[in-house]
């Protein structure tokens, strides 16, 4: 299965980060003087909410992120979580999803890649889209690289993919995260700068994670410690960093900075009681400082398990039941950090409204499948989801986005059996049968045939989306 390869690839490669995941001094640190370092262009590192409001008067902002390429087949899951979520001002709960285009595990079936209608649709639906390069590749030596060019072609290509694919804005493509964390020092962030990014995300902190600090600008450098060498040394004023700071499995137990798999050995047998308690015992220690409480994961670990999934589905819940948590893409939350306000003043000026004047809408004028079978592509094949003509050849950091002739363009996909023609964007079960693997995604009117990741699963349409089998009694 797809996931669990992705799963075990990634575990792989993490593995070897695990022997630097110790905190180190950073050296040549500078002291950022807030008198001089002020809002809403600057903010120093600090423990305490910008502007020197109340912890207990402002919202707790949560930023919930997803990494890696992003597919259909994982529509019915990002379903559940976003679910009908709302925030306490009625608005839709929105997430920041840091996009690749390889999924970088070497597998090389069709759902290798991003499928670019995909990323349209979430971004329509008030989600962020940020980059996480082009080719993700499974090797954390290569992520080493200092060469600024380096990281402008992987950074700023899949930018410019992102904006030509799923028809995104450039200008709204703000973020960046390094794929495995490993970024190659100054190197990454000189890029970032000339690429006019406003926000990286790729720096985890063991030291700064309790009290949690807030996320603030480079402008007096790197001031939290360095977990993954290489170090940043330099100063990038005007770039945000959002730290991931670190999960701890219990009181005595490991720590990761992502909490998914990696917290937990890969023969857990975990339970969804064990998985709320864990979101649970790390979201408490950010009432201390009401920083922003960054989940960041992959969705594959809620692929592998229901119960996992579940536990994840209970914590959300119970977010929803506390007034003051706000779950925000990043941009927003940067916004808020840039302009504070207590609870009681966004009640009259919210700026996390979702008015929908506030709201980008991008269009997708030619959704279609883009296939390819070429012997310079790694594994030698490829299929690619575009809101816009097929290019002549699959994307990659080196090709053009010179588009196929007129009379060669791919088809729509456009599956004679369901008609999307008058029905809303989303998931539909297949009307063979109320047992199918198989659900139809519609989008603008066009019509894809998708199927449930894990073989024992089956489209329910009351939930919209795939559950277990067995806990239909038709279905057994």
């Amino acid at each position: 299965m797809l996931h669990l390869t992705k799963y075990l690839t990634i575990l792989l490669v993490i593995s070897e980060f695990t022997p630097s995941l110790t905190a180190e001094p950073l050296r040549n640190q500078t002291v950022c003087e807030s008198t001089k370092c002020v809002l809403p262009d600057c903010l120093c590192m600090s423990t305490s909410p910008p502007m020197g409001l109340n912890p207990k008067e402002i919202p707790q902002i949560v930023f919930l992120t997803f990494d890696d390429a992003l597919n259909y087949w994982m529509y019915p899951t990002y379903q559940k979580i976003l679910g009908n979520r709302t925030n306490p001002n009625g608005c839709n709960i929105g997430m920041t999803f840091f996009v690749s285009h390889e999924s970088g595990t070497g597998n090389t079936t069709s759902q290798n890649g991003t499928d670019y209608r995909l990323v349209n649709e979430f971004f329509n639906r008030g989600h962020e889209i940020a980059s996480h390069s082009v080719t993700h590749k499974a090797d954390f030596i290569y992520w080493k690289n200092t060469s600024v060019d380096f990281w402008e072609r992987e950074a700023g290509r899949q930018r410019k993919i992102i904006n030509t694919y799923a028809n995104i804005p450039f200008d709204k493509i703000q973020g960046f995260r390094a794929p495995y964390l490993q970024t190659g020092g100054d190197a990454t962030f000189i890029a970032l700068n000339n690429l006019g990014m406003n926000f990286d995300s790729s720096l985890p902190s063991i030291t700064f994670s309790d009290p949690p600090i807030w996320p603030y600008t480079l402008d007096h450098g790197i001031t939290q410690d360095c977990v993954i060498s290489p170090c940043i040394t330099g100063k990038f004023p005007g770039l945000w960093e959002i730290p991931l700071l670190v999960f701890q499995n219990g009181n005595n137990g490991s720590i990761c900075s992502m909490p998914d798999f990696f917290c937990f050995p890969p023969d857990s047998n975990l339970t969804t009681a064990q998985i709320f308690d864990y979101f649970m015992f790390n979201f408490q220690r950010f009432n201390k400082t009401r920083a922003p409480f960054g989940i960041f994961q992959h969705v594959y670990w809620f692929l592998d398990s229901q119960a996992v999934l579940e536990g994840f589905l209970k914590f959300l819940d119970h977010l929803a039941t506390l007034d003051y948590v706000y779950i925000v893409p990043v941009s927003k939350g940067i916004e808020w950090i840039k302009n504070p306000q207590t609870l009681a003043q966004m009640k009259e000026n919210d700026i996390f409204s979702c008015d929908p004047s506030s709201v980008d809408q991008a269009p997708c004028p030619a959704p279609q499948v883009c296939h390819y079978v070429d012997k310079s592509i790694p594994g030698g094949k490829r299929t690619m989801g575009s809101c816009v003509p097929c290019p002549l050849k699959y994307p990659m950091l080196d090709t053009s986005d010179e588009p196929i002739p007129q009379t060669e363009t791919t088809p729509i996909e456009n599956p004679h059996y369901f008609d999307c023609k008058d029905k809303l964007d989303g998931s539909y079960q297949n009307p063979a049968s109320n047992c199918s693997r198989t659900f139809f995604v519609c989008s603008n009117g066009n019509t894809s045939l998708f199927t449930c990741a894990h073989p024992e699963t089956i489209y329910q349409q009351d939930i919209k989306a795939c559950d277990w089998a067995y806990k239909f009694s038709a279905c057994k």
